[in-house]
């Protein structure tokens, strides 16, 4: 055999030994993220809120932290304890009325007392569509119970597998509450996450690492306070609202406005039944004055959202729409919130590394 032959030999050997070290190499780093990913996978949502929440907090937390000196375990302490007792005690009574609801409902649908409202005589002095309407009405409430009869086993099983979820939705508002005081940890210890935030945005994007950590925090917190902050005023409103107007099963109603703010569908279209039950069900005054209060809460979101979010920060509706709906599927009621705030993430940095020269 030639020395060339020798030589090239060597080298084939040599590379063969690089390609199989790299494989081995890759392939364990991949069984050990996997591994930790396969570990952490039932916390894995908990501590991604609590990220989340730690960093809407931090300009909050920096600035009550100068108050008491920059003690930061006790601003943390104070700041948890508040955020629990603000979001908890509220999400259990919200949570237990909501399955008292349905499960009387579910009682009525099993025994057959099923019925809808008569219309009231007033609806025929409606303009325009009274007439219409109280017929179509009474036509309805005249034939339901007859109507469901054939669909009276699916209903009942729909309305068992909703109180499944509604058990998951109170699963749901005990990881939050674990995601609060995760956040509270992760407050102490900011200094040492910002750098390492730092470190890792350096790594995977280069010289850009700095801008790509700033879009990225300033993302979380204008899609939070701008899009779910605003969703939760709007419904936490309209839900005491209803609460006093003596809306029925006002639990679940105040559920399906949340998820109808977050998913940024017009709040104008729950407005619509619910305006025509108060006119159907009260005297004119007292439903003309919430008619006022539901269409003025229905609207803020215009007016709220420019000012919290600013100019250029903000995110298409239909990204917000399929992380909520998606979170809301993949991870319970914590994705509702969840999703939305990591959809928009992804496009904010798809969209700046795009942008970037």
């Amino acid at each position: 055999m030639s020395g060339n032959d020798q030589k090239s030999g060597s080298l084939n050997t040599n590379y063969v030994k690089i390609a199989i070290d790299l494989i081995l190499k890759v392939g364990s780093l991949f069984l050990v993220v996997f591994l930790c990913v396969k570990i952490l996978n039932p916390f894995l949502s908990m501590l991604v809120w609590g990220l989340v929440i730690a960093i809407i907090l931090f300009p909050l937390f920096f600035k009550v932290s100068g108050w008491f000196g920059k003690r930061k375990k006790i601003t943390s302490l104070i700041l948890t304890l508040i955020l629990l007792s603000l979001v908890i005690l509220p999400s259990i009574w919200l949570v237990n009325q909501m399955i008292d609801g349905i499960r009387f409902l579910a009682d009525n649908f099993r025994e057959g007392q099923v019925s809808f409202p008569v219309p009231p005589e007033s609806v025929q002095e409606w303009p325009l569509l009274g007439d219409w309407l109280y017929d179509r009405w009474l036509n309805l409430s005249q034939n339901f119970a007859e109507s469901l009869k054939g669909f009276m086993p699916q209903i009942t099983s729909w309305i068992e597998r909703l109180l499944g979820a509604l058990a998951n939705t109170g699963l749901g508002i005990v990881q939050f509450a674990a995601s609060i005081i995760i956040a509270g940890i992760l407050l102490v210890f900011f200094k040492e996450g910002a750098e390492s935030g730092r470190k890792v945005f350096g790594k995977i994007v280069g010289e850009k690492g700095e801008e790509f950590m700033e879009v990225s925090m300033q993302t979380i917190r204008n899609v939070a306070t701008g899009v779910i902050g605003v969703a939760l005023i709007q419904s936490t409103l309209m839900g005491i609202g209803m609460i006093i107007a003596g809306v029925p099963l006002a639990a679940v109603w105040i559920i399906v406005l949340l998820i109808i703010a977050i998913a940024q569908i017009p709040v104008m279209l729950f407005n619509i039944p619910l305006i025509i039950y108060l006119f159907a069900f009260m005297e004119p005054l007292p439903a003309a004055l919430w008619t006022v209060f539901f269409l003025a809460m229905g609207l803020m979101d215009n007016i709220l959202k420019p000012l919290i979010m600013g100019k250029g920060s903000d995110v298409p509706m239909l990204v917000i729409f399929l992380g909520a709906i998606g979170g809301f599927i993949a991870f319970g009621f914590i994705g509702l919130f969840l999703g939305a705030i990591i959809l928009s993430l992804a496009y904010k940095l798809y969209e700046t590394w795009v942008a970037a020269e």
